[in-house]
């Protein structure tokens, strides 16, 4: 599986070192198309991880981090030259999963990238490749659903919610489970 990582970085030049290293440990990176738009190309992108500066345009990455909180649980890493342990406790409280403060040896945000998506998608509730539904075959590890002669890829977050919902056993779940 290739993991997406999506950086909001407005330093190009940071950008640019992190997108290297990244693709070196054979990463996807992408990154936003307009800092204005950086929702929009997060849900586009459909990113399985999250590095982001605080000091931003126009709106900061604590105001991205609420953003994405309201529709996703993808780790995100706070990478900042911020020193006031205040951002590290509101970057933590507000849903970020760690802070990396600048200057940084990217050996050590590699590492930390590697852990956090080990523990998030490799390390999760289900051992198995796969899940049986109603006659319907969900592949865990390539993201696909099968029934009969019928195959169709699914995003991450369409078998997240899939996952969910299967292993729900007819029960409800709330907007804020899923979330």
């Amino acid at each position: 599986m290739e993991f997406n990582i999506f950086i909001v970085e407005d330093d190009q030049p940071l950008f640019e070192a992190l997108q290297t290293g990244l693709e070196a440990w054979a990463f996807r990176v992408t990154k936003p198309d307009d800092f204005n738009e950086v929702m929009r190309s997060f849900l586009d992108q459909e990113p399985h991880l999250v590095i982001m500066d605080i000091t931003l345009p126009k709106f900061d990455g604590f105001h991205w981090c609420r953003e994405i909180r309201s529709v996703s649980e993808v780790p995100i890493i706070f990478l900042s030259s911020r020193d006031h342990p205040l951002d590290m406790v509101m970057a933590l409280n507000m849903g970020a999963d760690d802070f990396i403060q600048k200057p940084f040896h990217t050996n050590v945000l590699y590492a930390k990238v590697q852990a956090i998506l080990r523990r998030t998608y490799a390390y999760g509730e289900t051992q198995a490749d796969t899940l049986e539904w109603n006659g319907a075959l969900i592949d865990l590890k390539r993201g696909v659903i099968r029934k009969s002669a019928e195959e169709a890829d699914l995003t991450k977050n369409e078998l997240f919610l899939l996952i969910s919902l299967v292993k729900s056993n007819n029960s409800v779940i709330s907007r804020h489970d899923l979330i």
